[in-house]
Formats: C-alpha cells, sequence, structure tokens
C-alpha cells in the first residue's frame, strides 16, 4: 500500500530524503544479469498505458511469462523505478513483464484494474513475440502491486474464466482490508458504492490457479491477517495455495529482498523461484 522509502533499508533516509528513493535505488543497486527487450510498449492510449519487457540474458523460446505489478498505493509509482526488479526476475529464467497503469487520483477504483487488464490481454496477444510461452502466464505483485496480481487472478471481471493465469504470487498484499482506514484505500476505494467489490477475498473460490501468499508477521503497512484471510478463503475453496509467513521484515523489505544486496536478509526471491519452477 502507502509505499514508504527504501533508503531507510539503505540508512541514507536523512540525507537524501529530498530525491526520489527508488530511482536511487534503482540507479546505485547492481543488478542480475538479463535484458531489457523492450522499453515503453503501449498497450493504450494514454501515457501511463506502457510496458517494459525483461528477458534472460541469451534467452530463447518458450519461456514462462510473469508479469510484476509494483506497489505505490495505488497513487504513486513507476516501471522505471523497478528495472532492478525486472533484471533480478528475468534472471531466473523468465520473460517479464512490468506495466504502468493511471494512478489515484487520476482514477479510481476500479479503473487501475482495468489498466492492468489491458496490459494482460496485451502480453497475452505478444509475448510469443518475445519468446514467452503464454501457456505458463503467472503474475506478481508487491503491496499495492500484490493487490492487482490477485485481483488478476481472483476477478473474472478482467480477464474472464477460466482464467489465464496459471499462478499468482502476492508479496505483503492487501486483500482483505474494509473498512477502509488509511488515506491511500480511501482515496482509492472510498466511493464505491459496493465495497465487498473490491476486496480481493470476495472473490475466493475453487480456482485451477495456484497461489502464493509472502508476508511478514512484522509489516506494520499490509496487516499479516490479509494473506492469512486470503488464504484460509482459498483452502476452503479447494484452491491450491501456500502461504508463507516471515519474520523481521518491513514493508519495504518484502521487495527489496529481491534485490542483489538485501537478498541474504531473507530467502522470498528463492522461496517465489522455487514454488514458480514447480506450479508454472
Amino acid at each position: 500500500m502507502a509505499r514508504r522509502s527504501l533508503l531507510a533499508v539503505l540508512g541514507l533516509a536523512p540525507l537524501l530524503a529530498a530525491c526520489n528513493t527508488l530511482s536511487l535505488f534503482n540507479t546505485f543497486t547492481p543488478k542480475d544479469e538479463a535484458t531489457r527487450v523492450a522499453r515503453d510498449v503501449p498497450f493504450g492510449d494514454d501515457p501511463r498505458q506502457k510496458l517494459d519487457i525483461y528477458a534472460p540474458k541469451g534467452s530463447g523460446h518458450d519461456l514462462p511469462v510473469l508479469v510484476f505489478f509494483y506497489g505505490g498505493g495505488w497513487n504513486s509509482g513507476s516501471k522505471a523505478d523497478y528495472v532492478w526488479m525486472g533484471h533480478s526476475l528475468a534472471a531466473l529464467g523468465y520473460l517479464v513483464v512490468i506495466p504502468d497503469y493511471r494512478l489515484v487520483p487520476q482514477v479510481l477504483y476500479p479503473v487501475f484494474l482495468e489498466d492492468n487488464a489491458l496490459a494482460m490481454k496485451h502480453v497475452i496477444a505478444h509475448a510469443g513475440a518475445y519468446g514467452g510461452n503464454i501457456r505458463r502466464l503467472a503474475v506478481i505483485g508487491h503491496s499495492a502491486g500484490g493487490y492487482e496480481a490477485a485481483m488478476m487472478a481472483l476477478d473474472p471481471r478482467y480477464l474472464g474464466e477460466p482464467s489465464p493465469v496459471k499462478a499468482c504470487v502476492g508479496i505483503a498484499g492487501p486483500y482483505d482490508f474494509y473498512p477502509f482506514d488509511v488515506p491511500a484505500s480511501k482515496e482509492a476505494f472510498g466511493q464505491w458504492p459496493r465495497p465487498e467489490e473490491t476486496q480481493p477475498v470476495t472473490y475466493a473460490r475453487k480456482l485451477d490457479t495456484r497461489f502464493l501468499l509472502m508476508q511478514s508477521r512484522a509489516d506494520t503497512v499490509v496487516g499479516v491477517h490479509n494473506a492469512v484471510n486470503l488464504d484460509t478463503r482459498l483452502k476452503t475453496a479447494g484452491t491450491d495455495v501456500t502461504l508463507r509467513l516471515y519474520d523481521n521484515l518491513t514493508h519495504p523489505d518484502t521487495a527489496a529482498v529481491f534485490s542483489v544486496p538485501f537478498r541474504k536478509k531473507a530467502p522470498l526471491r528463492a522461496d517465489a523461484a522455487d514454488w514458480l519452477k514447480a506450479n508454472l
């Protein structure tokens, strides 16, 4: 949800508080070996409706496809700040797509999800041109991006049913957060007359899509109950879901540990890689 400074993780916040923190993190963080094979590919007419594509170095064909949605409380964020994440995930052997989408206050729920769905449909139509195998399609997201990934997998209004999404990885995502009690959720969802429709847990049912929910018990931005409640609902419905809980990680930590400098702090990247390999 609300994005906290990754420079706090680096210990540089007092010196660089006035700067774009994720841009700095992106600039100074060593990156995994991968290639950005396409940049600013339009999937709609709005300037925010563009996506970047990453592939493993020396990539070939028949690559599983992984669409990453970034967080930022639905009101901030840019794919340009997540080049390091594109490299991190592509280096695991995936064709990785990172789309931008329109943000609050330009749009409100459900428009940013409609943008996500447009991006997904573009990926489904065109991933093969970059060596992707769309029959092995997964979504992954952090924070508000975890919400978006879950909604792409769960809500049939966006991609239809049966879902083309074979696997969904949610990292520190909000899935059961009504009533809205912080400015970000109030602004993004508060005007919607049927708030239950905004919640991923509402759509938990028997699905062929498999889910991995990763959450930290120490996260004070997105409470652990979000993953626990969605896990319970999916399990009760008979859907294959794995819940992984971690200790001593802040909300931004759960994204930062996918990067090279912080990878040893917690095994989220390795756990996600093993799970995707087994389930995609």
